[in-house]
């Protein structure tokens, strides 16, 4: 029968909190990580908050940034996620 693992980021990189949450059992380190920066933790601030992958045995994450208006989006599998603002233009 198949299982799912979970794994750890990749040292080096940043992830989307969505992100964290899909590849790992990363809920309480995304959690404490934005409490750690006084962040809101409520959904929209897990999943588009954005976090550097520090690594090591647990794969240790550093709260980077909240994507706040925009969107924090995948960059792809090796590549570093990131925050997409959203642009208002005024006629």
């Amino acid at each position: 029968m198949p299982f799912a693992s979970a794994r750890n980021c990749k040292t080096g990189l940043n992830y989307c909190g969505r992100a964290l949450l899909s590849i790992g059992n990363y809920k309480a380190q995304v959690n404490q990580a934005l409490k750690d920066e006084g962040q809101p933790t409520d959904q929209k601030h897990i999943d588009d908050a954005l976090f550097y992958c520090k690594g090591g045995d647990n794969g240790d994450i550093e709260f980077q940034s909240f994507c706040g208006e925009g969107r924090c989006i995948s960059g792809g599998d090796n590549t570093r996620d990131y925050c997409r603002r959203v642009v208002v233009f005024k006629s």
